[in-house]
Formats: structure tokens, sequence, C-alpha cells
């Protein structure tokens, strides 16, 4: 499929980086239907669709999935819409809302924090200063009947291109271990998996994904590999938590199994040697 058209407009509020986006048009086909889709920024005009998608979306999902798509109250889609704490993102066909999803922010980590606006857990952050800035990819949302689409590939790669979400220096993702398809996605966009939690709203396990605005710059030598994503879930915690390592797919070993590496700022400590002389890949 070939992109047509792509357009940015934003929103004057003086020179900071809290500017969002007003209109947002990208208009491609989509592969599977064979027809064309619009994504754009919704607002406030859309927010009856918004709330029809989330529960029809929640409603196809057998039980044991049903965190994928985690339910939230009006107000909360209303602020969105409103760009009161972030912005809504959408795919339409014949002037239908097919898929969602949500970029809270900016903000600072400690306020990211102190709000539990990514997750009630308190883990370290690691990677990621108090008062760096980040946006959060949230409630994203795909109706049943349009899955295979490429629809959450898309709209990432269209938060991703936003001004706020340029101007931050990390975007972040809280995902459940089971949803597969979804931190899969992330990885494969440049995040890596900087912590993982059992969630106290619903005791399911669930990875934080990060994305530093220019990449992780990883040592060369990983230090974990074939790691399995639910049964070696303990293992990841400590892996991330206490030893500060970040996690990517394994492309060495079975499909979605995960290796993790040490940055090459932690490699440096642990080696006392200066980054620059380690061999680095950046995963961007």
């Amino acid at each position: 499929f070939g992109i047509i058209k792509l357009k940015f407009e934003t929103l004057s509020r003086g020179v900071n980086h809290k500017d969002e986006p007003r209109a947002m048009s990208q208009e491609y086909k989509l592969p599977k239907a064979n027809v064309m889709a619009t994504i754009d920024v919704l607002t406030t005009q859309d927010l009856a669709d918004v709330l029809f998608l989330q529960e029809e979306t929640r409603a196809a999902l057998p039980p044991e999935q049903k965190m994928f798509v985690l339910p939230q109250p009006e107000s909360y889609f209303r602020n969105l819409l409103q760009h009161v704490n972030g912005v809504m993102i959408g795919i339409r066909t014949g002037g239908k809302l097919i898929a969602q999803m949500a970029l809270m922010g900016p903000l600072s980590i400690e306020e990211m924090i102190d709000g539990q606006k990514l997750t009630r857990n308190e883990i370290p952050f690691h990677h990621a200063g108090p008062t760096e800035t980040a946006v959060i990819a949230k409630s994203m949302a795909v109706h049943p009947d349009w899955r295979g689409n490429e629809l959450s590939q898309h709209m990432l790669e269209a938060a991703m291109r936003l001004p706020m979400a340029r101007a931050s220096d990390h975007m972040f993702a809280q995902v459940s271990v089971d949803n597969v398809r979804s931190w899969e996605l992330f990885l494969r966009h440049g995040f890596g998996i900087v912590a993982a939690a059992i969630d106290p709203t619903d005791d399911k396990p669930r990875f934080i994904l990060q994305r530093p605005a220019f990449g992780f710059a990883l040592h060369h030598m990983q230090t974990t590999n074939d790691v399995a994503p639910a049964a070696d879930f303990n293992a990841i915690m400590r892996l991330t938590q206490r030893e500060a390592l970040i996690g990517q797919l394994d492309s060495k070993g079975e499909a979605y199994k995960l290796a993790f590496y040490p940055s090459a700022d932690q490699a440096a400590v642990w080696n006392d040697e200066p980054t620059g002389t380690e061999d680095t890949t950046a995963a961007q």
C-alpha cells in the first residue's frame, strides 16, 4: 500500500513542547480489506464513537483477554479528546471508527510516577531521569472485524511522528504479558522491556516498555537469552529491576522469546570502562 497524504497542524501555545496537533490526516489502503482508510487526531465530536469502539472491542475478547483493553470512564476519554492531558488517534473507513489509541502527556518522569499514569507498581526507572519528559501510549483498541489490517502498527507509527512525541525524551507503554502481538509490535519499533510487575488492580503480569528519543545503546554482548515471557516472568522482574537490563526480541531463539542486554552505560559501570570504548548496538 502507498501513503497518499500526510499533514500536521499544531495548536499554538507559545514555545514549549506541549503543543498538540489539531489535525493529522493520513490516507492509505488497508492491505487485507482493500479499502481506503484515514488516520487522524480525534476530537470531542468523536466521543460517542470512541466509547462504542471501546465497548465493542472489549466485548469481542474472551474473558482471559479482557485486560488487554482496560475499561475507562467517559471522563478519561473526554479529557484526551479535549487535549487536556494528551490526544487520541483514530482510524476510520467509510465513516466508521475502526481503531483508536491514546497518547498521554507530555509530562515529566516524576509526574508520571507520582500520578501513577503508567503503572500502579513501585518500580525503578533505570533509563530515565526524573525531570526528563515522556508520553505514554495507552488504550489501543482495534475493532474485531478489522483485525489483520496493520491498524495498530499505523497508529503507533503515527503517534511516534506527533510533535508532542518527537519533542519528548521518552515514550512508554504498559502491556499485558499475554498480549504477545502488542508488546512484540512495540519491541519492533525500538522499545525495550524495562520493567515487569504484577498489576495490583487485577493481579495480572504486565511489561513496562520504553523507547528513548534516540533509541537504546545496548552493549554488544547479551546477558540472558531464550527467555519465555510468561514462564520466566519472575526472572524478568529481577533482570529488569535489580540488574537494569533491557528486554528485546531474541533474534536467535524461538519466536516470541526474549533476550536481555545491559545498556552501554551500565556495562561500562560493571566493567569500569569508559562508555566510548564499548561496541554498541542502537535499538531504534
